[in-house]
């Protein structure tokens, strides 16, 4: 059973660490039996400041990511910052209902910190689906629908994803390419001015905003622990390019930490 990743857009793309590590669970399930699993761990990143902001900041984050077994085709999981349920629909096809959390943005460093208001958390829910279109690769949609009046809108990513065993060694390499797309509200949110000065050059639609691509490394030391390592970068893209807050339209983001495997 594969479970859904959910892609934070713009500046915690270092969390791709839990793709990976979904995978890894779904498969110590298969290989062992279980009806749950659990690895936790710890990451070191670095990230942009905030959306657009072209100055990075050192962080250390945990790593949560577990599932539960409800039924034959049913499970609960929990990633990270997400939560959900999941069913495998047919062999190839699952969908589930997702909640997220989406981090808050401190913009007070911006040189606009006056226009440029800061964002508080998001909770978001939705549902996802994800095909296996092949024994290592996948392609996933979610739509998630802010239900904390953060930003009152809606966005969906489309993800395709791979992993990749290199022979003869405890090494994968994960990588991701995705979409993302949000509504006039969430836009306006995030890439929006409160300074009527701006007004004119940021009337935003919805459209779409970011394309990414991600790379996610593990070399296992044990059965069960694990080096890993994460560089994904974000390109913003259509209107969202266009905003004054977007200092440094391509975001680099990385990781580097270890997972522990129950």
């Amino acid at each position: 059973m594969k479970y859904p990743r959910l892609v934070p857009i713009i500046f915690n793309l270092c969390l791709y660490v839990a793709l990976s590590t979904n995978v890894a669970a779904a498969e110590f399930q298969q290989q062992n039996g279980k009806n749950w699993g659990l690895i936790i761990g710890g990451l070191l990143n670095g990230t942009p400041e905030f959306t657009g902001s072209n100055q990075h900041k050192l962080s250390g984050e945990p790593i949560i990511n577990g599932y539960f077994n409800l039924s034959e085709k049913s499970s609960f999981f929990v990633d990270n910052s997400s939560i959900g349920l999941n069913h495998q629909l047919f062999d190839n096809f699952d969908m589930g209902v997702l909640g997220n959390v989406r981090s808050e943005q401190d913009r007070s460093k911006s040189k606009h910190r006056d226009s440029f208001a800061n964002i508080d958390e998001a909770f978001e829910v939705g549902p996802y689906f994800s095909y296996q279109l092949a024994d290592q690769l996948a392609i996933s949609l979610s739509g998630l629908f802010d239900t904390s009046d953060t930003h009152d809108g809606w966005v969906v990513d489309l993800d395709l994803s791979h992993k990749y065993m290199i022979p003869n060694t405890p090494m994968s390499i994960s990588t991701s390419a995705g979409l993302n797309y949000a509504n006039k509200d969430y836009n306006n949110t995030y890439y929006g001015v409160k300074d009527s000065a701006f007004r004119s050059s940021l009337t935003m639609g919805s459209g779409v905003n970011s394309a990414t691509l991600s790379t996610f490394i593990s070399y296992e030391i044990s059965q069960t622990t694990a080096l890993v390592g994460s560089l994904s970068a974000t390109q913003i893209i259509g209107d969202a390019e266009d905003s004054p807050i977007i200092k440094q339209d391509t975001l680099v983001s990385f990781g580097l930490g270890v997972v522990y495997t129950y």
